[in-house]
C-alpha cells in the first residue's frame, strides 16, 4: 500500500473517506467539463475567423450610421420652452394684451399644467373626472370680463380641451350666472358649469350645488331646452349620492317641469285610488269594453263607479293572500341595466357623500342589487286578461241590474290563461270567493246608488221567473178588435193600392186574421218576466240565421261540439277570422257577440243550437 493511499485513509472514519472520494470525483468532472467547454470555444472562434476572412473578400453595402438617442423631454420641468397647449391654441390677439389679460392667460397656463403628466416622453392625460376637479378647484374663484364670445361646440367639455378665448368666454358667462344673470350662450359652457356643480366646485355644500343646478335649469330653459332631457337624471343621481333629504324631502316637487317617467294613473293606483280609472283599464284590457252595445255616455259613469268598487274588493281579497293587485293591473319595478351614475357627464364619485337607497316616486327608486348601486324603473306589464275579466264581470252585473235586454257571462279562463305557470295566482283566482268578490262588490255598489231593473220597482233582489198567470179570454172583445182591424185595413189599402173590391176584402181578411192570432197569443199565453230566453227568441236570431253562411254555421256547430280547431285546420280556415265574421254579424242582428276566447258564450248556446239544427 502506497504512502499516499495510507495518508488518505488512516485515522479517518468511513463517512470522511466517502466524503473525500465524492470531492475527488466532483473535481475530476468539473475539470473535464471545463476542458470540453474550452475546446468548444476554440472551435467556434476558428469558425468565426474563417467567416470574417470570406466576408472581407465580398463587397458590402454602405452602413447607416446609428440614430442618436433622443433626449426625454419633460414639459413640466422649468425652462421647458413651448408647451403642447401653446402649440394647439393660438395666442391672443393684440387687442387683449393688457396686464389683466396677461394675468388671466398666465392663470390658465398654470391650470393646464394640472392636467399634464409624462412618462418616457409620451403624454398621458389623466382621467377626465379627476382632471376636471383639480382644474375646476384651481379656477373656482376666477372672475372675468372678456370682450367677446368665442364659439364652442364640444359635446362633453373639459377645461384642457378649450382654448384661452373659450375659457375666458366661459368664465365671463359663469361670473354673470353667479350674479343671477343667465345670458344665452353655447351648450358647451352650460354643460361645463353643470359639471362643476355636480362635482361640488365653487359651492359651500351639496344642498347649495343642487339649488344652483335647479336655478340653471330654470334660468336657461329659453335657450337650452335640451336640459329637460338630461337634467332630471343628473339631479336624481346627485340626490341619490348625497344626503339631501332634510333640505329636499320631496325631490320631484322641486323640478321646474314634471319629471320624466312619472305616471298619474299608475301613481294613484299604487296609492289604492281606483276612482275614475275606467279609461286606463279599457286601454290595458283584453276585453274591448268600448265596443260593447252596453257601453255609452249614459252607462260609462255606472261602469266607472262599479269598477272602483270591484277593484277595492279585489285589493282586500288579494292582500289576504299576499298578492299585490298593483302588479296585476299596472306592472312592476325592474332594474334599468342601461343606467350609470351621471351618464354623459364627468363626475368624480369620490366627492359624493355616498350612495343612498332613495324612493324618488312610486315608479322610480334607487336601490342596491348584488352589492352595486342600481336604478329601478316601473315597467308597464299589466295582466290584460285579468283586467278584461274584471271589466266584463262588472258589465255583466250592471246589465242585469239595469234590466238590459242582453246578458253576458264572463269566462274565468281569461284569468287562468293570464296567470298560467303562476301557482300562487292560479290558486287565488280558482277559489270560489274570487268570482263572488266582483259580483258582490258591484251589487253592493248598485244597492248603495239605487241602481235596479225597471221591472223590479226598486227591489234589490235578483230577477226570478214569475209563476204562469191564468188569463180568461173575452171572446166578444176579440171580435170587436177583429172588426176594427178589418175596417182600418180596408181604409189603408183603398188609398194606397188600386185593387178590386174582391182583392181588398181578401187582403183585409188576411191582415185581420194575423192580428187576431197575435191578440189571441197575447191573452192566452202565460205572462213571464223578462229573461234571457225571451230576449233571445226575438226576430234578431232569425236575422242572424239568415245572415250566417253555411261555413259560419258549420264552424258554430263544431264549436258546440268542441272540435272547431280541428275542423278549421282540416278546411284551411283561420279560426280568428271566421270568429270575427260571426261576431260582427251577431252584433248587427242581436246586439252582442256570441264567441269569446274561442268558445261559444254560454248564454247563447241554446239559440245557436236552434240555428245549427234549422229550427230558427
Amino acid at each position: 500500500m502506497s504512502d499516499q493511499f495510507k495518508k488518505f485513509i488512516v485515522g479517518k472514519s468511513r463517512e470522511e473517506i466517502r466524503s473525500n472520494i465524492e470531492k475527488l470525483l466532483r473535481n475530476e468532472v468539473e475539470n473535464t467539463v471545463k476542458s470540453t467547454q474550452e475546446e468548444i470555444r476554440k472551435k467556434i472562434a476558428e469558425v468565426i475567423e474563417d467567416a470574417k476572412k470570406i466576408s472581407e473578400s465580398v463587397r458590402q453595402p454602405e452602413k447607416i450610421p446609428p440614430r442618436e438617442q433622443q433626449e426625454v423631454v419633460y414639459y413640466n420641468a422649468p425652462n421647458r420652452g413651448i408647451s403642447a397647449d401653446e402649440i394647439a391654441f393660438a395666442p391672443e390677439s393684440p387687442d387683449f394684451d393688457t396686464d389683466a389679460d396677461r394675468a388671466m392667460n398666465d392663470k390658465i397656463s398654470e391650470m393646464r399644467k394640472l392636467n399634464e403628466i409624462f412618462y418616457n416622453g409620451y403624454l398621458l392625460n389623466q382621467c377626465a373626472e379627476i382632471s376636471i376637479v383639480r382644474q375646476g378647484e384651481f379656477m373656482a374663484e376666477v372672475t372675468d370680463d372678456f370682450g367677446r364670445q368665442a364659439f364652442c361646440g364640444i359635446s362633453r367639455p373639459i377645461y384642457g380641451a378649450l382654448s384661452n378665448p373659450q375659457l375666458r368666454t366661459y368664465f365671463t358667462w359663469r361670473t354673470d350666472v353667479r350674479r343671477g344673470v343667465y345670458r344665452e350662450t353655447d351648450r358647451s359652457y352650460v354643460t361645463l358649469y353643470c359639471y362643476e356643480l355636480m362635482n361640488k366646485i365653487g359651492v359651500i355644500s351639496a344642498a347649495d350645488a343642487l339649488g344652483r343646478l335647479l336655478a340653471v335649469w330654470e334660468g336657461c330653459r329659453e335657450f337650452a331646452g335640451w336640459l329637460d332631457d338630461t337634467m332630471p337624471r343628473w339631479i336624481k343621481d346627485f340626490y341619490a349620492y348625497n344626503d339631501l333629504s332634510e333640505q329636499y324631502p320631496d325631490l320631484c316637487s322641486c323640478f321646474p317641469v314634471k319629471a320624466a317617467g312619472l305616471s298619474g294613473s299608475v301613481s294613484e293606483l299604487n296609492s289604492k285610488n281606483y276612482s275614475d280609472k275606467l279609461d286606463y283599464f279599457m286601454e290595458n284590457s283584453s276585453y274591448k269594453l268600448g265596443e260593447s252595445v252596453f257601453f255609452g255616455e249614459e252607462t260609462k259613469p255606472l261602469l266607472n263607479g262599479a269598477a272602483e268598487a270591484a277593484l277595492t274588493a279585489l285589493d282586500g281579497y288579494f292582500l289576504e293572500r299576499d298578492i299585490s293587485l298593483f302588479k296585476l293591473i299596472c306592472g312592476r319595478m325592474k332594474r334599468d341595466y342601461n343606467w350609470t351614475p351621471f351618464a354623459g357627464a364627468y363626475v368624480n364619485l369620490d366627492r359624493m357623500d355616498g350612495f343612498r337607497q332613495v324612493r324618488v316616486s312610486p315608479v322610480e327608486r334607487y336601490c342596491v342589487k348584488r352589492g352595486e348601486a342600481a336604478l329601478e324603473l316601473f315597467e308597464p306589464s299589466p295582466y290584460r286578461g285579468f283586467i278584461g275579466y274584471v271589466l266584463k264581470s262588472v258589465e255583466a252585473v250592471l246589465r242585469k241590474r239595469t234590466g238590459f235586454h242582453h246578458k253576458i257571462t264572463p269566462n274565468i279562463k281569461m284569468v287562468i290563461n293570464d296567470f298560467r305557470n303562476r301557482e300562487k295566482l292560479v290558486e287565488a283566482v280558482s277559489a270560489p270567493e274570487f268570482e263572488r268578490a266582483i259580483t258582490d262588490a258591484v251589487n253592493a255598489w248598485c244597492d248603495k246608488n239605487g241602481i235596479f231593473p225597471k221591472k223590479a220597482k226598486g227591489s234589490a233582489e235578483e230577477e226570478r221567473p214569475a209563476a204562469p198567470v191564468k188569463v180568461d179570454i173575452d171572446v166578444d172583445k176579440l171580435s170587436r178588435i177583429r172588426a176594427e182591424a178589418e175596417e182600418i185595413a180596408k181604409r189603408l189599402i183603398v188609398e194606397e193600392l188600386p185593387h178590386s173590391d174582391d182583392s181588398i176584402a181578401e187582403i183585409a181578411g188576411r191582415i185581420s186574421d194575423e192580428e187576431f192570432s197575435v191578440k189571441i197569443a197575447e191573452y192566452s199565453e202565460p205572462q213571464k218576466n223578462s229573461t234571457k230566453g225571451e230576449a233571445a227568441v226575438g226576430g234578431g236570431w232569425g236575422e242572424l240565421a239568415l245572415a250566417l253562411s253555411p261555413r259560419h254555421i258549420a264552424v258554430i256547430s263544431e264549436l258546440l261540439k268542441g272540435s272547431a280547431e280541428r275542423y278549421c285546420r282540416a278546411n284551411n280556415i283561420l279560426p280568428e277570422t271566421v270568429y270575427e265574421e260571426i261576431n260582427t254579424l251577431s252584433l248587427d242582428c242581436v246586439g252582442d257577440v256570441v264567441i269569446e276566447d274561442g268558445e261559444i258564450v254560454s248564454d247563447y248556446e241554446e239559440e245557436l243550437k236552434n240555428i245549427t239544427s234549422g229550427e230558427v
